[in-house]
């Protein structure tokens, strides 16, 4: 196996972990609205905290100093869009309705990749205005961020 293969192993491994814990997660639709709202806050704010990293590898990159490995962005690119997901599927136990055809964590993965790659195919969508105040915030997000660490990467296989 090349040494390029073998350095996406633990970026891999990393995917598959938080990816069962965002599926793990105890979230009951049964769970008393203060634990639901409570849950949505530590979410929002963990985005905020991961939002934060990113401008600041942004900032880095942009500055020309040594970014991060491949795989630790990617690592993070992956915790935003899980956190996303998160914060639609609360929102939408603790407020039915915010977005339209929403109703398991599969569908608010689905509905953050669609409209972080902006294909938003409108099956699910944001109908409430909470969500869609958290839909122009990942928009804006994809488009400053994402964006702008993919024009200024050098895309390399990681280090860890």
């Amino acid at each position: 196996m090349s040494p390029g293969v073998r350095a996406w192993f633990r970026p891999a491994w990393g995917f598959t972990g938080v990816l069962v814990a965002y599926y793990a997660l105890p979230l009951d639709r049964d769970a008393s609205v203060l634990r639901l709202a409570i849950s949505l806050l530590v979410t929002g704010g963990g985005l905020g905290i991961l939002a934060w990293m990113m401008a600041l590898e942004l900032h880095r990159v942009r500055a020309g100093q040594p970014g991060r490995a491949t795989g630790v962005l990617t690592m993070l690119l992956v915790l935003v869009i899980l956190s996303f997901s998160l914060t639609f599927y609360l929102l939408n136990v603790l407020a039915p309705g915010q977005v339209a055809g929403l109703s398991t964590r599969t569908d608010a993965l689905y509905f953050t990749l669609s409209t972080m790659t902006t294909v938003g195919y409108g099956d699910v969508h944001a109908q409430g205005q909470v969500a869609r105040a958290v839909v122009c915030g990942l928009i804006v997000f994809t488009i400053v961020v994402i964006a702008s660490l993919a024009a200024h990467a050098r895309f390399r296989p990681p280090s860890f």
